[in-house]
Order: C-alpha cells, then structure tokens, then sequence
C-alpha cells in the first residue's frame, strides 16, 4: 500500500500517526492564538527583518507561481506573544521529527531498499521547518476564476511533508497524473503526507512529487448546515533535507523491479531535470533562491541583487 501511494500517488493520509493527540491540539491552540495577536504586535517579528526568513509574513506577501497568496504565516513566532507557545511547538517538534525518520525507513523499506538507504540525505540534527498558515475568509467579490490563490499550484521543495489541517475547511486540492484537482479534505486523526522533490529527485521519479493548491472557493469557508467557518489554519512539517547534499554525495541505486513500475518516460525525465536543478550546486543554494523569490520582500532588502538575477531567470523560464 505505501509501495504504491509513493509511486502512483505523491500524497497520502496517515491515520493515528504516532504523535499525542493532545498534543496535537495543544498546537491548535496556540497556533490559533497566536494569530489572534494585535497586528502590531505580528509586525515586531515581521519576517521582512530577518536575513533568515524567519518570523511573521503578511497577507499576500508570499508568492507561488508568480501570484501572491491570500494568507499569512508564522516562520517561527516570538514566545511572548503567547506564553507557553515554545515548549508547545518544540514537543511538537520532536515528536513529528521522530515520525519523520521512522517513515524514511519505511519509505526504503517500501523501494526494497535498506531501511538506512535513504539517511544519507540527511545531515545531524535534520533540519526541518514548520508553518502555521492562516487562510482568512475571502473577500466577498472574490472569483474564484479570476486567479485569487490561498496558494498556488507548486510542489515542495523537500523530503516529505506531513500536514496537519488544523480546521475542518475543505481547500487543499492535488492534481493527479490527468491533471484534474482532487479534493484532500480534512479527515480526523490524520496527517496529509506530501512526497517533495527532493525525495522525487532521489529516487530518480520513482516516488511522485505531486502538485497541489489551496483553493478559496466560497463553498470551502461554509459547513455542511450553511453555516460561516472562518478562518482555514494548517499547519505542515516539512522534512529537509541536507543543504549541503550535491549530486556526488548521493549513491542510491534504486532496484530495477522497482523501477520497472513507472512507465511513464515523463516522468523520468521530469525526475532527472529535477535532480540536475536541484543538485547541481548543493541544494542549500536552490533552497536559498526559492526562499528569495517567494518571499521577495525579504529578498529585496537583504538580497536585491540575487534577488534581481533570480527574478530575470523565472522571466526567460516563462518566456521559452
């Protein structure tokens, strides 16, 4: 079953996954909490400060596939806007870090691999991220025809990603290999479990790195009785890989019976020019360039010039 969600799908639902549930909704809480904070008191951590790209992003200062997005966003907040939010997130942390390398084993367990194939991706301590993303209610004039993201189509840069959504809003959609977008809505007790391109890039597109949205449909911010939902809260962990890793430090030799199992030349190809893109330096640097072109406000007073040269080459990619 794993086998074939990595190969033929890209995304998943993992029930009961081995992280408290209470403390699971202890994060939900003060997650929701923290975006109750004053806008003043968001604003002092704003992530337009930071050379690291940590700290708070405004609504619509992100941008995925060159729009931006309705949403904002914590990096990683300040403690004082809610006391106790620290210890909170770093349990949380440590107990998804240690699902996150359990599951690379069963992920090369999955590929008739060793189970520790796939650790040499990794660097101690992994570096891992997480957001905690606030979809507000779109505006009432909204269409959504005319282009109005919460976030648009991409896939993710990393290793795997498991998403809590952390309200019961419908929205967050996958495109499968027809190019129709699939509703991955909300079931309890479960993470959505994304494969990235890392991941993708490794195995040479044997696991499927699948793009996805949030959409902001009106019918999404409304229950089944017709009632208002509210603002949609998600919360992903994203799973990273070394920023050091190049293409010469990589030696995993996917077994020719596995690879048999995508036909699909596309796709393999697709995976090769992945790899090539995202290994080509080391992938800190493809990871430094995706932070400045999402976040460019923050590329604009810390980076212009990488910035400016990152900008014209999305221009000519776009333009071919």
């Amino acid at each position: 079953m794993l086998r074939d969600a990595l190969i033929n799908v890209g995304f998943f639902y993992l029930q009961r996954p081995p992280v408290s549930p209470d403390l699971r909704s202890a994060l939900i809480k003060k997650g929701l909490e923290l975006f109750e904070c004053p806008v003043e008191k968001k604003l002092e951590i704003e992530m337009v400060n930071s050379p690291h790209f940590l700290g708070y992003s405004r609504l619509g200062a992100e941008i995925t596939a060159l729009k931006s997005d309705h949403r904002e966003q914590f990096d990683w907040p300040d403690e004082t806007s809610v006391p106790g939010f620290r210890n909170t997130l770093e349990e949380y942390l440590a107990e998804v870090s240690q699902l996150a390398s359990s599951f690379t084993e069963l992920i090369a367990e999955a590929l008739d691999l060793p189970a520790t194939a796939l650790n040499q991706a990794f660097e101690t301590p992994q570096q891992h991220k997480l957001k905690l993303i606030r979809y507000p209610t779109p505006p009432l004039s909204h269409d959504s025809d005319s282009g109005f993201q919460g976030v648009g189509p991409h896939k993710d840069s990393g290793f795997v990603t498991f998403l809590l959504q952390a309200t019961s809003h419908h929205g967050l959609e996958v495109q499968n290999k027809e190019g129709q977008w699939i509703p991955a809505s909300p079931i309890p007790d479960s993470f959505v479990v994304n494969i990235g391109r890392a991941l993708e890039a490794l195995t040479g597109g044997i696991c499927t790195a699948t793009t996805h949205r949030v959409s902001l449909r009106k019918e999404n911010f409304i229950d089944p009785n017709g009632n208002p939902l509210g603002a949609r809260f998600s919360f992903p962990f994203f799973q990273g890989v070394s920023l050091d890793l190049s293409a010469d430090k990589i030696n995993i030799v996917i077994p020719e019976h596995i690879r048999d199992l995508v036909k699909d030349e596309k796709v393999k190809s697709d995976a090769e020019a992945t790899f090539n893109d995202i290994f080509k330096n080391k992938i800190g640097e493809g990871t430094f360039i995706a932070r400045i072109t999402s976040h460019q406000d923050v590329g604009q007073r810390w980076y212009p010039d990488i910035l400016a040269k990152a900008l014209k080459g999305q221009q000519d990619f776009v333009t071919q």
